[in-house]
């Protein structure tokens, strides 16, 4: 009998919008020609913008029949609205970009092919930086930029997790999931979270230097909308909120909490926030625990320094 041919994923390049009329009108240019390579819909769903006209530039290119447009009646945070994007969008595959990042021409066409691999939930682009990585220590999980030397810079290489403003995602994995977990809103370590999750039920995240883009970094709207101070305890709170969710390692969790004590001196404020968010964190380690396979061992060994 003759082998069926493997059938060609749908794709579907999500993009959250938030007053982001200027980069989607700068950026969109070259996201429509790296869709046009796939066949690919494009999904923008806006966060009830209220500083320029997104939604009006939005609706007249879904006029064009360039894109599918969505937006909200309320302000509901970065990361229900990437999850309300997925869940809008029809393709098995996901590209999930910011409005200001420029994927190149043949990004989305390259990185099909990492889902060749049964096991690959999501792939990171190339904007020129680094991949990410995973350690323990003092207590506390961290996650850093692996620094490329010449043996692996031009590989594909495993990465802690996918940057949701810069990569493509398994949708029916993403689905497994739940997509971007609320428990940290309003934002800092979803995307850890996504990944890490992914590496616990033995899924990948991989980064792959072909997939190339260009990610503007344009300023932080968290670093205009939330003082320092606000953003620090959240960042703080949602490290303690990861490992309570995610470390089942019996050495990790007995050396976390003998220095719990001192934490709590040291960052009040975030830890008795983050035990403030103990029923809802132990409703998702109860869910997500079910199906972990790998150890944290196993998972932070791939990026020992």
């Amino acid at each position: 009998m003759p082998k069926k041919k493997s059938k060609k994923p749908k794709i579907s390049v999500v993009i959250p919008s938030w007053n982001s009329e200027k980069q989607m009108k700068e950026n969109l240019p070259y996201v429509y020609k790296a869709a046009a390579r796939v066949g690919a819909e494009i999904v923008i769903v806006d966060d009830n913008s209220q500083y320029d006209d997104s939604w009006g530039f939005m609706q007249s290119e879904q006029k064009q029949g360039k894109i599918r447009a969505y937006n909200h009646n309320k302000n509901i945070g970065f990361s229900a609205n990437v999850n309300k994007g997925v869940k809008l969008a029809k393709g098995d595959l996901i590209m999930l970009l910011n409005t200001d990042v420029r994927p190149s021409v043949d990004c989305f066409e390259k990185c099909i092919e990492m889902f060749k691999d049964k096991d690959v939930f999501a792939v990171g682009f190339n904007s020129g930086e680094a991949w990410m990585g995973g350690e323990w220590g003092g207590g506390l999980f961290h996650h850093f930029k692996v620094k490329p030397v010449k043996t692996n810079k031009n590989q594909i290489n495993p990465s802690l997790w996918a940057s949701g403003g810069q990569a493509a995602f398994d949708k029916k994995k993403w689905n497994q999931l739940g997509g971007m977990n609320l428990l940290y809103k309003p934002f800092y370590w979803e995307d850890t979270d996504l990944g890490y999750s992914a590496w616990k039920r033995g899924w990948k995240v991989l980064w792959a230097p072909e997939c190339k883009c260009v990610h503007d970094h344009q300023k932080s709207v968290i670093a205009s909308n939330f003082t320092k101070e606000f953003v620090m305890a959240t960042a703080q709170r949602n490290q303690f909120l990861f490992i309570w969710k995610n470390i089942s390692d019996k050495k990790f969790l007995f050396n976390h909490i003998i220095r719990l004590p001192y934490y709590l001196v040291k960052f009040p404020l975030p830890v008795l926030k983050a035990i403030l968010k103990l029923p809802e964190m132990l409703r998702e380690r109860a869910e997500h625990s079910k199906h972990w396979v790998k150890s944290d061992q196993e998972i932070i060994k791939q990026w020992e320094r």
